[in-house]
């Protein structure tokens, strides 16, 4: 009778333990269903945006930026997905003389109500930094041109129509003259800049892969300097309130991209994709 109890006990402990392992390997199978399942919703959301942006590939010279602002959540199955792109710059829609002291673009959505402006490429050939206050549609009003940013200084020159309109910011945390990548550092945050992507710091690349923004500023991680692999040179320190800028990836012009996050939803499992498109 003893042995026939302790044989009950036991059988009825694993019959538990049994149970026990069959409802968390469904608990653990339906979760991870939902997660593929909810990347799958990323992925498409990828997709769909895509191809709504490939209807008209002249990005930079659109009357409004085609990033559907606000983002709204796109139903996929009994899923879903909503999809945020961000433009980092504009182009001049008018040519601009030494003395303008307005700025006609393509576009002045999603940047700030006053701030800098870098217009062209190189400030050691013919680019500038511009100062404004205000927007008026598409014009960025109260210029200053030719203004100096941290210790760059720039002049006032002529500009052609279709000449790139960048967002410049500031750099709040200084950086050391080394290849050796600190965990993260912050700019001033700027409404224009990707969440992740390559910026320029007085000539040096800096790559990062994420972001987040906090009391005005923004926190860059995943960073990355010295991306020369082949032949690298130890970058120069760089100041706070050194100007930054969005800059191309692959050598491209930054007028040719976009990023795009996407964010999709499967009951209560979420899950991110993100991708940097060309035209």
């Amino acid at each position: 009778m003893i042995v026939a109890a302790v044989l009950l006990v036991v059988i009825a402990f694993l019959a538990v333990v049994l149970s026990s392992l069959v409802a968390g390997n469904a608990i653990s199978g339906a979760t991870h269903l939902g997660s593929m399942q909810a990347f799958y919703q990323a992925d498409s959301g990828l997709e769909f945006e895509q191809r709504r942006w490939a209807q008209n590939l002249d990005w930079y010279r659109s009357a409004t930026d085609p990033n559907p602002n606000p983002a709204t959540a796109q139903t996929l199955g009994t899923g879903s997905f909503t999809v945020n792109t961000n433009l980092p710059a504009t182009l001049l829609k008018t040519g601009l003389s030494p003395v303008a002291t307005t700025i006609t673009a393509y576009t002045t959505s999603r940047f700030p109500a006053g701030g800098i402006l870098q217009i062209e490429e190189d400030l050691t050939l013919g680019a500038e930094f511009v100062r404004y206050t205000g927007i008026s549609s598409n014009t960025f009003t109260g210029v200053t041109r030719g203004v100096t940013v941290g210790t760059v200084v720039s002049s006032a020159t002529t500009h052609a129509r279709s000449d790139t309109v960048y967002p410049v910011t500031t750099l709040v945390d200084a950086l050391t003259a080394s290849c050796t990548t600190p965990s993260s550092f912050r700019i001033a945050a700027q409404s224009k800049f990707l969440s992740a992507g390559t910026l320029n710091i007085e000539g040096e690349e800096i790559g990062y892969s994420g972001s987040t923004v906090t009391g005005g500023n923004m926190t860059l991680t995943g960073v990355t300097r010295c991306l020369d692999s082949v032949t690298p040179v130890t970058p120069a320190a760089h100041n706070s309130n050194q100007p930054v800028t969005p800059i191309l990836i692959n050598g491209d012009s930054a007028n040719y991209q976009a990023e795009m996050l996407s964010t999709g939803t499967m009951g209560n499992n979420i899950r991110y994709a993100r991708k940097t498109i060309q035209r």
